[in-house]
């Protein structure tokens, strides 16, 4: 199995054991922190090489200085003399990750939204609301999105109408 994308590209260049041994170093860092590589260009001069995290455990997030780091520290150990160039892709968690029982009661409470107001608006059944507002059920990617999307538009409709008020004096010239 290719682990590392275009592995082709170096066979000429490093020997047949390297290429097995810097398979298997990528595989652990795609097992233990979702990075993956991809060779763009492989020359006996010098090297380009794609490095990406993928989604993973926020304590496992590198930054790009570090994507740079590991990928230099695995490619150089079977490429001595050859200049390694890393494209560095750093995971970005989407807005809706953070979204947890916690956070859905703190906005209820800064909105003043109460469950009933949340299944008016969705539709969605007071029990399923209640068990994910609990934590009782895991919530899926497309829920947290929901309720991130869902307290946003109240939010900014509660800004609306607080910048509404404060112009509401009718102005003659």
């Amino acid at each position: 199995m290719e682990i590392i994308k275009n592995i082709y590209k170096l066979v000429g260049i490093v020997r047949h054991i390297d290429l097995l041994r810097l398979e298997e170093g990528a595989k652990q860092y795609l097992t233990q922190l979702n990075i993956s590589f991809e060779i763009i260009t492989a020359k006996s001069s010098a090297l380009k090489v794609k490095t990406r995290q993928w989604k993973c455990r926020k304590d496992n997030l590198a930054e790009i200085p570090k994507l740079i780091t590991l990928t230099k520290d695995l490619f150089e150990r079977f490429l001595t003399d050859i200049p390694v160039t890393v494209h560095p892709i750093a995971y970005t968690p989407a807005v809706a990750d953070n979204v947890e029982p916690e956070w859905i009661n703190n906005k209820m409470l800064t909105l003043d939204v109460k469950l009933k107001d949340i299944n008016r608006d969705t539709g969605i059944d007071k029990l399923s609301l209640s068990s994910w507002i609990n934590g009782t059920e895991p919530m899926s990617q497309d829920v947290k999105a929901m309720f991130f999307y869902y307290f946003e538009s109240i939010g900014q409709k509660n800004n609306q109408h607080s910048t509404q008020k404060e112009f509401s004096e009718p102005c003659y010239n």
